[in-house]
């Protein structure tokens, strides 16, 4: 994206690039790209600012969310605002509104919200721009309606393995552990413990020790999330990037009630290099009501709140107030710092866009598929120095078959998802509205039907590996 915007301003100096994308923190990090080769990038503040700047000639180089063509205030677009908001914002340019230049959309994470009103209210206001879409996910059979119409057939694909094999990314190691078999009594406990210390030194074996004896006591009612916790915090001990700083981890959680729970056992646990980031606000509502589900709010709002307080080291009151800036400066820290930020609990966020270098083992305690499983897991799998060899994934709920899949959709042909008939009736409307010819839709069919780069399965670069 960045060096074929530099290449079509360099023999088209007429050519203006908007990038695309659906969330605020893939905005600020494609800003960051763009400033790490000198290259002013202007991320804009509102539909209106985008609009007012395309009307104009400079500058040549912006970036805008995809809901600022819908509303603003919201995080998912709803149908009937976006109705509204558009019909508003026409109304409020100026008459003579023509975008300038020749312009180039590159819309990320095509396969997303870069759809529906949204996308046609994007070629409504730039009527005479080249769309190009760009995706980290193969376009399969749920996507064909939408990614495939939109922006047609692919111009390039580049797959996980040979993103390993170029030595772009890191390969991966997986190891499923079934807790509830292994931590069943204090026997059992002790025996864990000495097949998970096995290769330590003495003196660091008796340290450990020392410290195993508290651990054993506040895990003792043994419930599955404190043989979790108890599980990551030997790690915490043993593994070498966890235990030197160097490295750290992000735990997915089922919920947000039990990402609160997880981070109060790491507290008891001795971790206080942890933190909460979900889409949870706590406000003082949350503790009115009565039943199992207020005591479930109540829980997190105090949980929330006391971790707040904590970190600006100010009243609980004003503290709830500040939960964006806490997220803005935990993520930098994980990032900056790791040896002060060792594990982030998660729900759904920083599972894709989120690049940490510094994170190399990915705990999974949720049930997840396809494309959003492969995703999650390759935010381990960042270059970060010669000691990081993998991206390390640590699986509690038995994924090992959904994973497989997942990675198979993202190293053979990303077109396999697609029926032949699907294709076949594709085309065909296709051709009905005059957008293609019938030669054009034959050998785009070929190719849809065909994956372009066939798996070399003698080629063991950019595998699963299993311990």
């Amino acid at each position: 994206m960045v060096w074929l915007s530099k290449w079509l301003r360099r023999f088209n100096p007429n050519a203006r690039v908007l990038i695309i994308t659906d969330r605020d923190e893939l905005d600020a990090q494609i800003e960051k790209v763009y400033l790490g080769i000198n290259e002013q990038i202007y991320r804009t503040k509102s539909g209106r600012d985008l609009l007012e700047k395309l009307n104009d000639t400079t500058p040549w180089l912006l970036c805008s969310l995809i809901h600022k063509f819908g509303r603003k205030d919201k995080d998912e677009p709803d149908e009937n605002d976006i109705e509204k908001y558009l019909a508003d914002l026409k109304n409020s340019i100026p008459k003579d509104y023509k975008a300038k230049g020749d312009i180039y959309v590159f819309v990320d994470e095509c396969h997303r919200t870069q759809s529906g009103k949204l996308h046609t209210a994007m070629e409504h206001f730039v009527p005479n721009a080249l769309f190009i879409g760009f995706t980290g996910t193969p376009i399969l059979k749920t996507d064909k309606k939408t990614s495939r119409e939109i922006f047609g057939r692919y111009i390039h694909t580049y797959k996980f393995n040979e993103a390993v094999k170029d030595k772009v990314v890191l390969d991966l190691r997986y190891e499923a552990r079934d807790i509830e078999q292994k931590i069943t009594s204090p026997e059992k406990l002790d025996d864990w413990f000495e097949t998970k210390t096995k290769g330590l030194t003495q003196h660091a074996k008796n340290e450990l020790k020392n410290r195993w004896g508290t651990i054993k006591k506040v895990f003792s009612s043994k419930s599955r999330l404190e043989k979790i916790v108890m599980d990551i915090m030997l790690d915490m001990d043993k593994k070498e990037r966890l235990q030197n700083g160097r490295g750290n981890a992000l735990l997915i959680s089922d919920s947000i009630y039990n990402a609160c729970r997880y981070y109060e056992l790491f507290q008891k646990a001795g971790l206080s290099q942890c933190a909460i980031i979900t889409s949870y606000i706590p406000t003082t509502s949350d503790i009115k009501g009565e039943g199992d589900t207020i005591t479930e709010k109540i829980t997190r709002f105090e949980i929330y709140r006391e971790m707040l307080k904590n970190y600006f080291n100010i009243e609980s009151d004003k503290a709830i107030e500040k939960v964006e800036q806490f997220e803005t400066e935990i993520k930098q820290k994980f990032i900056d710092e790791p040896a002060q930020m060792k594990l982030l609990i998660v729900v759904n966020k920083l599972l894709t866009g989120f690049d940490a270098p510094p994170a190399t083992f990915l705990y999974i305690d949720r049930h997840m598929q396809d494309h959003g499983l492969f995703q999650a897991v390759c935010r381990v799998n960042r270059l970060d120095g010669d000691d990081k060899d993998y991206g390390y994934i640590v699986d509690y709920m038995d994924l090992f078959d959904s994973l497989k899949e997942a990675y198979n959709d993202y190293t053979t042909g990303a077109f396999s998802g697609f029926d032949k008939k699907d294709i076949e009736g594709f085309m065909q409307d296709m051709i009905k509205a005059g957008k293609v010819r019938l030669d054009e839709a034959l050998e785009a069919a070929k190719a849809l039907i065909e994956p372009i780069h066939p798996r070399d399965t003698s080629n063991t670069v950019g595998s699963l590996h299993f311990i």
